[in-house]
């Protein structure tokens, strides 16, 4: 390259002209000098090749425009000359380096004036806008109008208040929907805002939301704000128009006290029934009670007396009805509602009856044996009228049981049965007080039958073991030989149990062991010819049976002549009874357990047509768990 300023050459690597010590400033390479070329010096390179290109392309057939025009060669220039010219760039003068440097310097005074002019014009408009920016931000934010506003749009700098504003005014213009939304900012920003929530419950009622609604008021009131008045309202009639009454009733009471006024006690006033009254007083009593229960007009009365609160779902109280209050502790509620539902106050009252316990009764001979079964009579145990009520009546037992209002009745001397017995009675007062049980203990020598027991079978029979090949072979082949259906009817479950059918009645086998011949272990028959245990057949008197067997006598147990014959130790394992059948015939039962874990039974029973003749006999064998079923 060359120098700008002395022209010598300078290499790429030189930052300053080894000739004249000019800078060299990031210009261009030049080409070397060429032998024949003529140099000059241009302003611009850009422009003056612009220039070049322009002189070199004016030819006027086939001449520059020079020669065209008769110009002295002398005066030409070089490129019509046809001379090869190389242009250099001419170093700038300092006076133009300065003005480079100061362009403003240069500038003419018009220039300067407008741009003045300029400047203070964009000054204008910048307070301008400042100012307008100012006035808008005070309108949205300053003003409730502009909070609205800002609120409207959905920026989120405007105030909670802003929205709740918004909803209401939308709300009461029958925006619903759009209530809602702009509410449900607001709540979700506060979700305690009291206002914002019951807005937001009134559009949910006015959008059908009935069941939103009740929420919302049933948290204002019981959490968020229990003395806001307007929620108890809103609330309040949302339960009387559903029919909640009691609820509606109860809320009163709750506003009346939370928020303190008197519209809800007035309210109460109005809406609450008339309470009903009990005849008598609560407290103690030494003799049993009535109480009444008074019915105000247009109620009706509901009652408990096992300490519930009575509702529209108990006990309707119908009028004179005597609530009895015996001996102990009684609590008797009481409540009305009227024709709307509407529940009055519950009355509530606890009566204590306590009565002195009448004596044991009293037996005219003790405890002890005796050669001959006496007759034994019963008497009240304490007949001072002045201290213990009148005794009505006296209930007794023979056969170990404890005695009970239920128990035989007695109505004259007992005759005891020959063996061990023992006599327990209780007294009844005329108030309906038990006295204490008398038990008396009493030993009759005697010849006592047996009881039924395990010993006692079918001649030629055994239950569990007689095989079902011996029982055909001595009863003939059965008419019908079937597995019984259903399992409940097996022996047990692990046992296939099948069913023989013959003219006379049926036997049923089960199979104990897999492979084996399967055992007897039920037998219904009505064949004259069998013998059953004790020689005792079908066709002889029902009297005649138990004339086989121990019958201690005792009196019968109600009006149908049921009666137990007999209760080893009063502990029902071993026991026999006659009993009365639905179908209005008698049946003799004897039951024995096979071992002392009572784990299976032995069943013996006999049953009598109307004329008292046994009809079928059954005899079986089953899992204790069987009784427990029956």
């Amino acid at each position: 390259m060359e120098c700008p300023k002395c022209g010598a050459e300078v290499s790429e690597n030189e930052l300053v002209c080894p000739s004249c010590g000019e800078k060299i400033r990031n210009l261009k390479r030049r080409r070397g000098s060429q032998p024949g070329r003529i140099q000059k010096e241009i302003p611009d390179e850009k422009n003056e090749r612009q220039d070049y290109g322009r002189r070199e392309g004016r030819r006027i057939q086939g001449k520059s425009v020079q020669e065209a025009l008769g110009v002295p060669i002398g005066l030409r220039s070089p490129e019509s000359r046809g001379e090869n010219v190389r242009y250099v760039r001419k170093a700038a003068e300092p006076r133009q380096r300065s003005l480079d440097a100061h362009p403003v310097q240069a500038r003419p005074e018009i220039y300067r004036k407008t741009h003045s002019t300029l400047k203070h014009a964009l000054l204008a408009v910048f307070f301008f806008t400042v100012a307008i920016i100012s006035a808008t931000s005070y309108v949205l934010l300053g003003t409730e109008n502009g909070q609205r506003l800002m609120a409207q749009w959905g920026w989120s700098i405007a105030p909670t208040s802003a929205y709740v504003t918004l909803g209401k005014d939308l709300l009461d213009q029958g925006y619903y929907n759009k209530a809602y939304e702009t509410l449900s900012v607001a709540v979700e920003r506060e979700p305690e805002n009291v206002d914002a929530l019951m807005y937001m419950a009134q559009t949910q009622m006015s959008l059908g939301n009935t069941d939103d609604a009740l929420s919302i008021y049933q948290s204002l009131v019981n959490d968020i704000a229990p003395e806001h008045p307007g929620a108890y309202r809103s609330l309040i009639q949302i339960y009387r128009d559903r029919g909640l009454n009691a609820e509606a009733l109860e809320l009163m009471k709750k506003a009346s006290t939370r928020t303190g006024r008197q519209e809800f006690n007035i309210m109460l006033k109005e809406y609450t029934p008339e309470t009903p009254v009990f005849s008598k007083q609560a407290g103690r009593y030494n003799e049993t009670i009535d109480v009444t229960i008074s019915i105000p007009d247009g109620e009706t009365v509901y009652f408990t007396t096992d300490g519930t609160d009575p509702s529209e779902a108990g006990v309707i109280y119908e009028e004179g009805y005597k609530i009895h209050c015996d001996e102990g502790k009684l609590t008797l509620k009481a409540i009305g509602f009227n024709d709307n539902g509407v529940p009055s106050d519950q009355i509530e009252a606890t009566y204590t009856v306590i009565i002195p316990t009448p004596a044991a009764p009293k037996s005219n001979y003790a405890s002890g044996k005796y050669k001959k079964a006496p007759k034994v009579s019963l008497r009240p145990g304490d007949t001072d009228k002045k201290k213990n009520a009148e005794i009505v009546a006296i209930y007794y037992t023979l056969d170990g049981r404890q005695a009970t209002t239920e128990s035989t009745l007695y109505t004259g001397p007992i005759q005891l049965p020959t063996g061990d017995c023992e006599l327990r009675a209780i007294s009844v007062a005329k108030n309906g007080k038990v006295s204490y049980e008398m038990r008396v203990t009493y030993s009759v020598e005697g010849n006592l039958k047996k009881k039924y027991s395990t010993d006692d079978t079918f001649k030629g029979l055994t239950l569990f073991r007689t095989t079902y090949t011996s029982f055909v072979k001595t009863y003939g082949t059965p008419q019908s030989y079937e597995m019984l259906e259903s399992i409940d009817d097996w022996y047990s479950e692990d046992m296939t149990s099948y069913e023989a059918v013959y003219s006379w009645g049926k036997a049923r086998i089960a199979v104990k062991t897999k492979g084996a011949d399967p055992v007897l272990y039920y037998l219904d028959t009505s064949n004259e010819k069998m013998t059953a245990p004790r020689s005792t057949k079908v066709g002889m008197k029902g009297s005649s049976v138990m004339d086989k067997f121990q019958d201690l006598g005792h009196p019968a147990l109600d009006e149908d002549g049921n009666r137990l014959l007999y209760n080893l130790n009063s502990a029902g394992y071993m026991f026999g009874t006659y009993r009365k059948e639905s179908d209005g015939t008698y049946a003799i039962h004897y039951y024995t357990p096979v071992d002392d874990a009572h784990t299976a039974y032995y069943e013996l029973s006999y049953f009598l047509n109307k004329n008292g003749i046994v009809s079928h006999i059954l005899w079986q064998r089953y899992i204790s768990k069987t009784i427990e079923k029956q």
